[in-house]
């Protein structure tokens, strides 16, 4: 039987706890499935990816590369993407994820860390000495209008975003 920490050789091993699955991975992480899906995953060791603000499960590829855990899980088509519902790149379970367009991904991120309003969508525009709300959509940008406060302008921007971005849309 492998080791808890795994190691180069050994196979870490999946805790299933009534219907979850807990996949350990490198750098302390652990990647969270549906305990049905732990035969599919079962004989690899998966390591920890960290891309941008998020954590992802992904293994080895043979012939070089990385296969994410949640493309594995959706066998996801090429030209598509699988965005996680919550924003956590280590919860895989079924209920978490679904196919995506790229656009669609892109509308369920979160406030970029550079965003100094606290709001996403909405930035301070020194021009008009106010808030400025505005929202992408099939690559464009939408003027949302102007406001006196940032609560304001992000309501308008949750508006826009529940109209236009949909079941994929993250308004905070």
């Amino acid at each position: 039987r492998a080791s808890a920490q795994g190691g180069r050789g050994m196979k870490r091993q999946i805790r299933i706890e009534g219907d979850t699955a807990y996949i350990p991975l490198t750098r302390g992480y652990e990647a969270v499935i549906d305990a049905e899906d732990a035969p599919l995953v079962a004989q690899f060791n998966w390591h920890a990816m960290v891309d941008d603000r998020a954590v992802y499960a992904a293994r080895h590829k043979a012939g070089g590369g990385s296969v994410l855990l949640h493309r594995e899980l959706m066998e996801a088509e090429r030209g598509y993407e699988v965005d996680h519902i919550d924003g956590d790149g280590l919860n895989n379970r079924r209920s978490n994820i679904r196919t995506a367009t790229k656009s669609q991904n892109q509308w369920n991120r979160r406030r970029p860390i550079t965003n100094k309003s606290g709001a996403k969508g909405v930035y301070w525009a020194t021009r008009e000495n106010r808030w400025l709300a505005q929202i992408g959509v099939g690559g464009k940008r939408i003027h949302l209008g102007y406001f006196s406060d940032v609560e304001s302008a992000a309501a308008a921007y949750a508006a826009a975003c529940a109209k236009l971005h949909g079941e994929f849309g993250r308004p905070a």
